[in-house]
């Protein structure tokens, strides 16, 4: 965890939040990587099966453009996850394949942009790979940071921009 102090509002209607920071020096308040750390999180994850304002993987553009979303980013816990690559014509695609909410009925493919994980997966040949896989046998609890992409012909699209795994 980190403080920084910010300037001023440089939101969109669809990343009502950002805020430009300034210069001044950002201060490391303190890591996030204890098993008290994981119950901490869980008072801000969502705890519904809809992410971003629905259980699709993206947003209409025209949608956003008339009616500004609430937020932009939202800290999810994934179930039954699973990390899929695969070649689509050529190019290299990393998803994340999991379950939302306490039911756990629906079932999402969101596209990673994790760089640390990224890294990790780009080191295995196309297929489906099991979570455990990453965590070595070690008991840990997985949190997302689901973030709405800019537009990109015609949607907005929910990504797996973060990916913290903490001792169960």
């Amino acid at each position: 965890m980190f403080e920084a102090e910010f300037d001023e509002k440089c939101g969109s209607n669809c990343h009502p939040e950002d805020a430009y920071v300034t210069r001044k020096h950002w201060s490391l308040l303190r890591r996030f990587d204890k098993p008290g750390d994981a119950k901490f999180l869980e008072a801000y994850v969502n705890k519904g099966p809809s992410i971003l304002g629905g259980c699709t993987d993206r947003v209409y553009g025209r949608k956003i453009a008339g009616t500004p979303v609430d937020k932009s980013l939202e800290l999810i816990h994934p179930e039954d996850l699973w990390w899929w690559i695969r070649d689509d014509a050529g190019k290299r695609r990393n998803r994340a394949i999991f379950r939302a909410g306490h039911a756990s009925r629906v079932r999402y493919d969101l596209a990673v942009t994790d760089p640390t994980l990224l890294d990790q997966l780009n080191l295995l040949p196309v297929g489906i790979y099991p979570h455990g896989l990453f965590l070595k046998g070690k008991s840990a609890k997985t949190f997302f940071i689901v973030s709405l992409s800019e537009p990109f012909e015609g949607f907005h699209y929910k990504l797996v921009a973060g990916v913290v795994n903490l001792p169960a």
